[in-house]
């Protein structure tokens, strides 16, 4: 699920998003624009699953915000149904998602989200 929050934002921040658990409806990861930084980044992966939250460079995401909305969603979907589950969850570093592929690359803070180039 997918609601838009507005009027939540600072200089150097905006939430543009927030994804709630369908089953865990308390389980909500907002999804914040960093203009400083030129990320979009997840805020609350590591507050209710103990990861390291997911950052998307700004144009990627701006490109193709429904694709990488659904992207994350994905993530989300994964990481909490292996929460549900008792077992352990850590990133892919390449999954395929409708056909297309991405990367996770640690980037230290956060686990950086790519579109991989098809060639």
């Amino acid at each position: 699920m997918l609601d838009v929050l507005s009027g939540q934002q600072s200089a150097k921040e905006t939430v543009i998003a927030a994804i709630a658990n369908d089953k865990k409806p308390g389980q909500v990861v907002e999804v914040v624009h960093l203009p400083a930084a030129e990320l979009v980044v997840t805020r609350g992966i590591r507050a209710h699953f103990g990861l390291k939250e997911v950052a998307v460079p700004q144009a990627l995401m701006l490109a193709g915000i429904g694709e990488m909305t659904v992207v994350l969603s994905f993530l989300l979907e994964r990481i909490a149904t292996a929460s549900d589950l008792n077992l352990p969850f850590r990133y892919d570093p390449q999954f395929d998602m409708n056909g297309r592929w991405f990367r996770l690359e640690d980037g230290g803070d956060y686990m950086l989200l790519t579109r991989m180039e098809q060639g």
